[in-house]
């Protein structure tokens, strides 16, 4: 991946051109879908397919978080005890 910086102006409509060693870099196509991201006070550019991957990511480590119960977060901690104590050496 090659970090790049570009300075593009913002027209009078309130676009700007993405240069054109950015999108064939970026394999960009016309018509493609991008999603404009707000952070603080800075404005980010991806790709539509990054930002659904991403969430749909974020949304199954959710799912696998929720999925543990209390009781199920107990007897992993149980086992770590005991792993601890099989597998370390004693200390005295």
């Amino acid at each position: 991946m090659t970090n790049r910086m570009r300075t593009v102006i913002l027209n009078d409509r309130g676009q700007i051109v993405i240069p054109e060693e950015v999108r064939e870099g970026m394999g960009l196509k016309p018509g493609e879908a991008l999603v404009l991201l707000e952070v603080g006070k800075e404005i980010l550019l991806r790709k539509e397919a990054s930002v659904v991957r991403d969430l749909v990511e974020i949304e199954g480590e959710r799912r696998f978080w929720r999925a543990l119960s209390e009781k199920s977060l107990e007897r992993a901690w149980d086992r770590e005890d005991e792993a601890w104590e099989k597998h370390a050496p004693a200390r005295g």
